[in-house]
């Protein structure tokens, strides 16, 4: 039986070990504000209420947000500094337009979440009954839901790497081998 080696800790193995700890940082982040969320949805005091907002919001700073500008920064090393590229391949354009996308989810996101802040602070229980907490409340699983399960799909589709190279890429190939 042949022995495998241990792999060596290259610079890109660094980058890359970076990508998935700030991937894990972004996905931890959104499955704990789901758990905040339901924290939200079944209080029976003020207090619960408030407070479970208020930590969304504390997750999203210390969970959330560094790990999507992790994910950012190193991805774009990556796709500078390897065979990926940033558009050779439809799994690699598809996980940068998810991200910006998450992006904009994120920052809607972050608007309602202050301001049930505001609202339980304010209204207490009372809260539950005001239209504006009800809708932010609302939007906040809407988007939660959305931005979720677009963070599964990345995962995914950074396992699977589906849909190839782009044939563009390939025909540009051919012409500067030909010119």
């Amino acid at each position: 039986m042949k022995k495998s080696s241990p792999k060596k800790l290259t610079r890109k193995n660094w980058w890359l070990i970076f990508h998935l700890i700030s991937t894990v940082l972004f996905v931890g982040g959104s499955f704990t504000q789901w758990v905040l969320m339901i924290s939200a949805l079944t209080a029976n005091s003020a207090e619960v209420l408030r407070v479970s907002h208020h930590f969304m919001h504390i997750v999203d700073l210390s969970l959330i947000i560094p790990g999507l500008l992790g994910v950012i920064i190193t991805g774009v090393f990556l796709s500078l500094r390897t065979h990926w590229g940033f558009v050779k391949h439809y799994w690699i354009i598809a996980k940068e337009i998810i991200t910006l996308i998450t992006l904009g989810i994120g920052s809607v996101l972050n608007i309602w979440v202050q301001s049930s802040i505001q609202i339980t602070k304010a209204k207490g229980l009372d809260a539950l009954t005001d239209p504006v907490y009800l809708h932010d409340r609302n939007m906040l699983i809407i988007s939660a839901i959305i931005q979720t399960s677009l963070l599964l799909f990345v995962i995914v589709i950074s396992v699977l790497k589906p849909w190839g190279k782009r044939k563009q890429q390939k025909q540009t190939k051919a012409l500067s081998q030909n010119g």
